[in-house]
């Protein structure tokens, strides 16, 4: 991502002007997000250590990789430009390098993403549905408002009734979501559009302390696939329920099914892992996933429709596979437009700074 492939990535104006700024807002947020747990929750710093020292090893690990990745392409690179034309002198070029990477954006980034991703997973274990479930009864109305009186799953499983086609969506749904949790990461290493790569991280940790924290607590609500257990007598999404088993059992055991049997156990036993917890609306899920829709249409058109078509299929999935009412998705969404316009608004991509 740098305009010539052989010399070390210099930082523009934008970099330099934004960094800063940058810096200040993560780290911010990143307080934001532990006020919230300290003052919600008793949980104490043993299990934010534990989530913590997780999710550092591996987000670590992923930046490392994409730092070395980049700096082999590029010491490729300019050794093919300057082949046979003058002496090479590596030290000088490997100073050069390491004098571009802004390790206090890197820093920052990163502690910022382990504190606040690791407080949302004790918050969402401690504090989302602590006292229970009460807005699932809402939710189901607000569905069934929209979908003619019916639940929305219904729709989704009239469209695609196989156990394959539900396989597929499954995959999509929970392996295929990876790369998508991999994009702030990949925005911490990268270089070049300042702008886009800062505002995509500022939306991706307030979207975490708005939606994921502060709006679930607010309208804590389990999902469907918990009827019964959670909430409710376990009559509404019985037949749902049944369908996803038989479907699972038919057609290899679906991912969905493995974790939200893992989420219940957590929930059950009261312990906090990674991943853990349950809330439904919003669907952080599905902010994930449209928060990659929003770069990619600033990237490129074509990629832009294929990350909205994916991030379709997510909400979708959300819905088919007993995860959320589909209005999770749509608060989700609503919320995240203002938080990543703001942010735009604040890192120069919409307008003057």
């Amino acid at each position: 991502m740098t305009t010539d492939t052989g010399s070390p990535p210099t930082a523009t104006v934008m970099d330099n002007h934004f960094g800063g700024r940058f810096q200040i807002v993560v780290v911010l947020i990143a307080i934001a997000a532990v006020l919230l747990l300290v003052l919600q929750s008793d949980a104490g710093l043993g299990p934010v250590l534990a989530v913590a020292s997780g999710y550092a090893l591996g987000i670590s690990l992923v930046v490392a990789a994409w730092l070395l990745a980049q700096f082999i392409w590029l010491r490729v690179q300019q050794k093919r430009q300057t082949s046979g034309q003058t002496p090479d002198n590596p030290m000088a070029w490997y100073r050069a390098y390491l004098a571009t990477i802004r390790w206090g954006d890197i820093f920052a980034a990163l502690l910022a993403l382990i504190v606040t991703v690791s407080c949302f997973t004790v918050y969402k274990s401690t504090v989302v549905g602590a006292e229970g479930y009460g807005f699932d009864a809402m939710f189901i109305a607000w569905d069934r408002a929209l979908f003619g009186g019916q639940d929305p799953w219904v729709l989704s499983h009239a469209v695609f009734p196989t156990p394959f086609l539900t396989k597929i969506i499954d995959f999509i749904y929970h392996p295929a979501f990876l790369p998508m949790v991999l994009g702030y990461t990949v925005c911490i290493a990268a270089q070049g559009r300042p702008a886009l790569r800062y505002t995509y991280m500022v939306s991706y940790l307030a979207s975490f302390v708005i939606i994921g924290m502060v709006m679930a607590s607010a309208m804590h609500s389990a999902g469907p696939v918990y009827d019964g257990v959670l909430f409710g007598d376990g009559t509404t999404f019985a037949p749902l329920i049944e369908r996803l088993a038989a479907q699972s059992a038919a057609a290899g055991p679906f991912s969905a099914v493995f974790a939200q049997d893992y989420l219940l156990r957590l929930n059950e036993l009261g312990v906090t892992g990674l991943g853990g917890g349950i809330s439904a609306m919003p669907s952080m899920h599905i902010v994930l996933a449209f928060l990659w829709v929003l770069p990619a249409w600033h990237l490129n058109r074509v990629l832009g429709a294929i990350v909205t078509v994916y991030a379709l299929i997510i909400w979708i999935g959300s819905v088919h596979l007993g995860w959320h009412y589909f209005v999770d998705g749509l608060v989700g969404v609503a919320v995240l437009g203002p938080i990543w316009y703001a942010s735009g608004r604040a890192f120069g991509l919409y307008g003057k700074a």
